[in-house]
């Protein structure tokens, strides 16, 4: 089901007990005025649903005490919201897939942090939010405030070239799963291998946090070892890290959606940012939309504690 209607009680279920302390989410335009004028600190912690409060409000009481006027609250914004409402996040064009996306009221809040120079850290890892401790919380928000947080990770993404010569040390030496393209040069200049090159680099993109390498070879005046079957390139294969003498072909036409997908749904480990249908995670979409909210000239991929 995509999540689309708003449940119940999404006006309601801040308490007012909490006022004092935890703001909601303004609306978008002044979201970025009030952040733009102060330049203060920020946390923003996401409740993936608001539809039962009991199973949500461990979490704000955890951010209500952090937020204590003799505490964190004098240098740092704290905010609470349900995600239907987050209209920081342009809910105009933005939808998700609450089944799919493995999300329920059990879990985990989102939690992000602004820094006072708008780069935007998630409380989590690759594969998403971790268990939000008192203690834990309150170091991640310190060293947010102090400027002390880990500098941006940049990943280049690309796509390597490989031949017979350096197959072995390539493909059998790697401890990561292997996604393979055969193409034939002969075939440069014209919209199959135009299309597939420009496509193998956004993949590269997309999976440049993942535990995959991406390979293209060149089959012209060359053979292919046998277990591929090449009857017609260009041609995708995945060979999973413990299972390499096993090529898997891609069975979709190449495109870069098709290709996403036949990696998320072959890989040894489900991708950290993309579920089995090729889908992007939650957590991995929200921090792309805070990243671009908060900075858009920023596009660094900034490394999660």
């Amino acid at each position: 089901m995509v999540w689309e209607e708003a449940p119940p009680n999404f006006k309601t279920f801040f308490p007012e007990k909490y006022k004092d302390r935890l703001q909601r989410l303004p609306y978008r335009d002044n979201m970025r005025r009030t952040w733009e004028i102060h330049k203060r600190p920020a946390l923003i912690m996401l409740h993936v649903f608001a539809d039962d409060f009991e199973a949500l409000e461990k979490w704000m009481e955890m951010a209500y005490q952090l937020a204590a006027h003799e505490d964190l609250r004098q240098e740092m914004d704290f905010y609470v919201e349900d995600l239907w409402l987050a209209y920081i996040f342009n809910t105009n064009d933005y939808s998700f897939l609450r089944r799919d996306g493995g999300c329920s009221v059990d879990s985990l809040p989102l939690i992000y942090a602004i820094a006072a120079t708008g780069e935007v850290f998630f409380f989590g890892n690759l594969a998403g939010p971790k268990l939000p401790k008192l203690k834990s919380l309150r170091e991640f928000c310190e060293r947010v405030i102090k400027r002390k947080e880990r500098k941006p990770l940049s990943i280049k993404p690309k796509v390597e070239d490989i031949d017979l010569a350096s197959w072995n040390e390539l493909i059998y030496a790697s401890d990561e799963d292997i996604a393979l393209c055969f193409y034939n040069s002969l075939q440069n200049g014209t919209e199959v291998n135009n299309s597939l090159m420009i496509n193998l680099d956004r993949l590269a993109d997309k999976v440049k946090q993942e535990s995959v390498s991406l390979f293209k070879m060149d089959i012209r005046g060359v053979s292919p070892p046998k277990k591929f079957c090449l009857d017609t390139v260009p041609a995708l294969f995945v060979l999973q890290k413990g299972q390499k003498h096993i090529p898997l072909r891609c069975k979709y036409e190449l495109g870069l959606w098709t290709m996403l997908r036949f990696v998320a749904e072959n890989s040894s480990d489900e991708l950290h940012y993309y579920n089995r249908r090729g889908h992007q995670k939650l957590h991995a979409k929200l921090l792309t939309h805070m990243k671009d909210f908060f900075d858009s000239k920023n596009t660094e991929n900034y490394e999660v504690f």
